[in-house]
C-alpha cells in the first residue's frame, strides 16, 4: 500500500501569507495611484483657471491696444490719470472727509 503524504499545514500558511502580502501590495499601489490621480486632477483645474485668467487678461490687453490710438481713449487717460480737463470746462472740487 502506498501512503499518500499529506501536505504540511506549513505550506498552506506560507501560501496564505504570500497571497495576503500580494493583496496588500496591490492595495497600496492602488491607493498611491488614486492619490496621484487626485493631484493631477487638482493641478489640471488650477491650470484651467490660470488659462481662463490669462485669456481674459489677453482680451483686455487686446481691447486696450485697439483703443490706444482713439481720441476717446486719449481723453479718458488724460482725465483719469492726469486730471486734465477740456477747455471751457469747470472743475468742482469737494472736500472729502
Amino acid at each position: 500500500m502506498k501512503h499518500r503524504q499529506k501536505k504540511s499545514p506549513v505550506w498552506k500558511v506560507i501560501v496564505f501569507i504570500f497571497f495576503v502580502i500580494v493583496f496588500a501590495m496591490v492595495l497600496v499601489r492602488l491607493n498611491k495611484e488614486r492619490e496621484m490621480r487626485a493631484r493631477v486632477e487638482q493641478r489640471a483645474r488650477e491650470l484651467a483657471d490660470a488659462a481662463a485668467q490669462a485669456s481674459a487678461e489677453y482680451a483686455e490687453a487686446s481691447e486696450r491696444s485697439r483703443m490706444a490710438g482713439s481720441d476717446d481713449y486719449v481723453e479718458e487717460i488724460a482725465r483719469e490719470s492726469l486730471g486734465m480737463v477740456m477747455p471751457g470746462e469747470t472743475v468742482f472740487v469737494t472736500k472729502e472727509e
